[in-house]
């Protein structure tokens, strides 16, 4: 049993840490929410939108530059003839100062490359390099729409109106820049397209600015540099098509420099440039987030991590892009986890305050129930002289005078007891004598109740028995007459054999005289007849004693007294002898079936179990005023068997059905039954270990079943 202060501990740590608990749980869990609604989101959602703004100025700078290009005049001149030196400084000035243009060329009204700037804009050097003269001249004349992915550009110029070319993979970029082993960011481009007109104000041709899509990335990736500078390492800001389902733009590419990235092996690994969200990643939840206007979305990327975006579509013209930043929910959540570490540390600390506080005040109780405890056991050892120190006046120091007080009173009381004690000694021994006398009476008193329960276990025996007797009567008399009846045939059977026997004695020699006369005489005592039933009744004389002899000692088996000791029987062979024993009573008017079973040697009394079957035979057949069936079924049940008598006789009225076992209690008419057969039987059926149940419809009749175990103990 656990001591004092340790109940109080466990019973004060609960009450005050239940509290503490619920308070961090509580805590816990309204900073994470609140992190999640109330900042992460709100958070995510405006940083998307302000990506999706400075995109869209960039897009409008750079339209108003394209714009602008066409305001110089050297190129409408150069355009419309009026000028034969070709503007190539002048292009690449302007590709050197804006240092977005991959490439800045001239196109006629059909579309077809007039001039092109000539200076590689990635020259870091102070002597600008130079691009590749032969692909510039090969490129030349050539028609543009044949490097972009469609032709609505020009169109859009041929009307007077701007033109943009979408997010696409320029060869014409690639014929001159060869970006293959870049960052892929740098290979794709987008373009924007303005008109040239003459001085009549006629579309003469056109300035076609194509931009290397890094700087639209480098929006992208500066988002990603912030937020890693918060401690969000995992956000990164991403970009789709108009389609809402191909990524134009993302942290994950192939050649990106990773100086920030080297831990993240999926980094290095993926490209997701050109990927599509549902057919390549299967998110299509986040696509349907933005078909319906939804401004963040929970999803699972990469594997096994759980992303939380915000969302914004591009307010564009022309590009209509979709804007995410995303963070893992492990970044998102850390401040709350180091809540949770520090509200872990708290508790504890508290737990143990609380527990040693508590501890050192539950010891200041226990130590002096502890005396109380020890002087307890030594008077309860008989030392009624034991008394324990009395400090202070709390309770504790009231409950130890008390304690004195009983162990004073204590000693008083043994010396009265002591005395009583010997007074009750004597009484109990004048009570024991009498107890001994009255156990003998109660003894001879059962062995009487014992040889009385015997005796009425033999008249119940002999009064079945008693009725057995005429129809053992009655079949010992049927083969008797067999011998009487025929003794008479048997006796003229011989004297006739002797006079024949005798006529041949004196007819030593036989002449056709007479050979006449024997036969003569042969006839007269119907010879051959005589020969031929001579046999039968001898035969009928043989049959008759062996059912005397049977008879004579089924009845013996039957009526004679057992011992007490158990022994193993067969079962069928005990029913056969009682279904012998009983012929009178069935024959020539009862079907006997037996279904029987293969049953394991029983262990029991047989005579006990013999008086059963033979109750439980001869009330189903005295049940059966005419003609009708008992069925006699014998069936092994693991441990068990079971023994059924079923009759289609009377049946038993409903309201005698519980009373068939009480001793004299019997439906038959007087004289012909005691009341006690059913019931010795159910005693015996009980004294092996077994059950007796019976079953009966008035009219439709009745089914016994009785079932007793194999083995006895």
């Amino acid at each position: 049993m656990r001591s004092l202060k340790h109940r109080l501990v466990a019973m004060i740590l609960p009450l005050c840490l239940i509290p503490l608990i619920g308070i961090s749980a509580f805590s816990y869990f309204v900073a994470k929410e609140r992190i999640t609604q109330d900042r992460i989101v709100l958070f995510l959602q405006q940083l998307s939108v302000e990506i999706a703004d400075e995109i869209q100025l960039t897009l409008l700078e750079k339209k108003e530059e394209t714009v602008s290009l066409t305001l110089h005049t050297a190129f409408r001149e150069y355009l419309t003839g009026l000028r034969e030196e070709p503007p190539e400084y002048l292009l690449n000035a302007l590709a050197i100062v804006h240092d977005v243009y991959d490439v800045i060329a001239l196109f006629d009204i059909e579309g077809r490359l007039v001039l092109t700037n000539s200076i590689d804009r990635n020259s870091t050097t102070d002597i600008p390099g130079r691009l590749d003269s032969r692909e510039l001249a090969v490129l030349q004349g050539q028609n543009l729409l044949e490097f972009t992915p469609d032709s609505g550009w020009l169109q859009q110029v041929r009307s007077s109106r701007f033109g943009y070319i979408n997010w696409h993979y320029s060869p014409l970029v690639h014929r001159l820049y060869r970006y293959t082993d870049n960052d892929v960011a740098k290979q794709y481009s987008i373009g924007f397209a303005a008109p040239i007109w003459d001085e009549r104000g006629i579309v003469v041709g056109g300035i076609l600015a194509l931009m290397n899509w890094e700087y639209i990335q480098e929006i992208l990736d500066k988002v990603e540099e912030d937020l890693e500078a918060r401690a969000l390492g995992s956000g990164y800001a991403f970009l789709f098509e108009a389609d809402q389902n191909t990524i134009i733009g993302h942290k994950y590419r192939r050649n990106r420099n990773y100086r920030v990235l080297e831990a993240d092996e999926y980094a290095v690994a993926v490209d997701n440039y050109g990927t599509r969200l549902i057919e390549d990643h299967g998110i299509e939840g986040l696509r349907e987030a933005i078909q319906n206007g939804s401004d963040y979305f929970e999803y699972e990327y990469p594997p096994g991590s759980t992303k939380i975006s915000g969302l914004s579509v591009l307010d564009h013209e022309f590009f209509e892009w979709v804007c995410g930043v995303g963070i893992n929910d492990t970044d998102i959540f850390a401040p709350v986890q180091e809540l949770k570490t520090i509200l872990i540390w708290a508790t504890s600390l508290s737990a143990l305050l609380v527990t040693l506080l508590t501890y050192y005040a539950a010891r200041g109780i226990t130590v002096p129930l502890k005396k109380l405890t020890l002087g307890a056991k030594v008077i309860s050892g008989g030392d009624f002289s034991q008394r324990v120190e009395v400090k202070g006046r709390d309770e504790i120091a009231e409950l130890a005078s008390t304690f004195n007080e009983m162990a004073h009173s204590l000693e008083e009381r043994s010396q009265a007891l002591l005395e009583l004690n010997r007074k009750l000694e004597k009484r109990v021994k004048e009570r024991t004598r009498e107890l001994e006398g009255a156990n003998q009476e109660m003894e001879k008193a059962y062995k009487e109740l014992k040889d009385t329960q015997f005796q009425l276990i033999q008249s119940e025996k002999m009064a079945s028995l008693g009725q057995l007797v005429a129809g053992i009567a009655h079949e010992i008399k049927n083969p008797l007459n067999f011998i009487y009846g025929n003794t008479e045939f048997l006796r003229d059977y011989v004297h006739h054999l002797q006079s024949l026997v005798d006529l041949y004695e004196r007819l030593s020699k036989f002449d056709d005289e007479s050979r006449r006369k024997v036969d003569s005489f042969k006839e007269e005592i119907n010879y051959d007849f005589m020969l031929e039933d001579l046999e039968s009744l001898v035969g009928n004389f043989e049959e008759g004693a062996k059912r005397i002899h049977s008879i004579i000692g089924d009845l013996r088996t039957f009526s004679r007294m057992e011992s007490e000791d158990f022994r193993e029987i067969d079962i069928h062979s005990q029913i056969d002898l009682a279904l012998s024993l009983l012929q009178n009573e069935y024959r020539g008017r009862l079907e006997i079936v037996k279904d029987y079973g293969e049953l394991p040697p029983v262990e029991c009394h047989p005579g006990r179990l013999n008086q059963v079957i033979m109750n439980l035979l001869l009330n189903a057949c005295q049940a059966i005023s005419g003609e009708g069936e008992v069925l006699i079924r014998t069936r092994s049940e693991g441990k068990t068997v079971s023994i059924e008598v079923k009759d289609n006789g009377e049946g038993i009225d409903p309201m005698h059905v519980d009373r068939i076992f009480e001793p004299f209690f019997t439906t038959k008419p007087v004289g012909k039954g005691t009341g006690l057969g059913l019931s010795i039987s159910y005693a015996i059926v009980q004294q092996h270990g077994g059950a007796i149940e019976v079953d009966s419809e008035k009219g439709r009749g009745t089914r016994f079943l009785v079932r007793l175990p194999v083995k006895q103990g």
